[in-house]
């Protein structure tokens, strides 16, 4: 649709309530639907020449969303990009240990058949989405007790919840070929501590669609492919999240819209670019540019500028923050999340022993949390 309209909508997002807008010649960033020549905002249809003159007034009042810092990946069996060790100094240690919402990120090309070998393994207190850029990933999972292949570019998000063990390993039947290598990025999200109570969901899409991307001009630069919100529609979160995958042309720039309230990053991914109005600029793969803090009045986009010769391929995350403070154990090879580090380490006690039950059994049923 966008292609055929030449502009982009998106929500603006607000508490209890939300603006549905639609900006010309800019890049959708949000959980949008698109309208021809009006939008709602608060349940009033506004007629094109009214856009036209908020559209104005807003641009004129915007300065963009600045980038606090950049920070580089932690290079070992993984590449990691956010998130650091556990409660007790276990894992991968990275000076940025969360953006709030995110809690973790990692990168990662898979060449080998039924890879990694982690087995079965537990998730608790938080939502994990796998955003798969290419190639075949087989994931099992304690909930539905069912394999399931998907297929890049694909969604698969889980919402551990009280608790679930499951399995991923990559599908490549012929790991000669580099176009079956799997390429993907696992994102970790905070949840509130209500929602750590709540049984585990699983959910998922693939063949998302890849869209044009548009300048202030109405001029293509690129193309951008949303793997939560926008476009991606079935996957349905807790609360506000975007995930989007952009390849924008060389020697272009772009205003990404993003609620200002929202926390988020950029990870880069091959290419140059400038993140932000600071001019804080990378070439560096898996590059983190961290945004900093918005205002309502003057960071509602971020401004992207690629490089003049390569261009850049970026993944963007933004989310509601949850600001709640939360404690990980690492254990069975798997993640626990908890309020306290009381009850992670309470939790990690009776997972590990269903790890070791479910390891002999096959059955890996989902766990709750512990009484007191």
């Amino acid at each position: 649709a966008e292609s055929k309209l030449g502009f982009s909508s998106y929500y603006i997002w607000r508490p209890r309530s939300y603006i549905h807008a639609v900006q010309v010649g800019s890049v959708m960033f949000g959980t949008a639907s698109h309208l021809v020549t009006f939008a709602f905002i608060s349940n009033k249809i506004l007629l094109q020449s009214e856009l036209s003159t908020r559209h104005l007034a807003m641009s004129m009042s915007m300065t963009g969303r600045k980038v606090s810092k950049i920070v580089s990946a932690t290079q070992c069996k993984i590449t990691r990009l956010i998130g650091t060790v556990d409660i007790d100094g276990n894992g991968t240690e990275h000076p940025l240990d969360q953006v709030d919402p995110f809690m973790l990120l990692d990168a990662g090309t898979l060449s080998k058949h039924a890879t990694p070998p982690f087995g079965p393994h537990p998730h608790r207190g938080h939502s994990v989405v796998t955003v798969l850029l290419q190639g075949q990933l087989r994931s099992r999972d304690s909930f539905t007790q069912k394999d399931t292949v998907i297929k890049g570019p694909a969604s698969y998000w889980v919402d551990a919840g009280s608790g679930m063990f499951h399995d991923e390993t990559t599908v490549i039947p012929d790991e000669s070929d580099p176009s079956q290598h799997v390429q993907l990025f696992q994102l970790w999200v905070s949840v509130k501590e209500e929602d750590r109570a709540k049984p585990a969901a699983l959910q998922y899409e693939t063949d998302l669609p890849s869209l044009e991307m548009k300048n202030d001009e109405g001029n293509v630069v690129g193309k951008i492919r949303y793997y939560v919100g926008g476009e991606c529609h079935s996957i349905k979160t807790m609360h506000p999240i975007v995930v989007a995958h952009v390849s924008q042309d060389a020697g272009t720039t772009v205003k990404i819209p993003i609620e200002p309230s929202f926390g988020g990053f950029v990870a880069h991914i091959s290419g140059s670019a400038i993140y932000g109005d600071s001019s804080r600029s990378t070439s560096t793969p898996y590059d983190v540019a961290v945004l900093d803090d918005g205002t309502i009045d003057d960071a509602s986009f971020l401004t992207v500028k690629a490089g003049s010769d390569d261009g850049a391929s970026y993944l963007v995350c933004t989310g509601e923050k949850i600001g709640e403070s939360w404690f990980k154990i690492l254990a069975a090879n798997g993640a626990i999340i908890a309020s306290t580090t009381d009850e992670a380490r309470h939790i990690a006690t009776e997972v590990t022993k269903a790890s070791k039950e479910g390891l002999v059994s096959g059955n890996f049923s989902p766990f709750g949390t512990p009484s007191s």
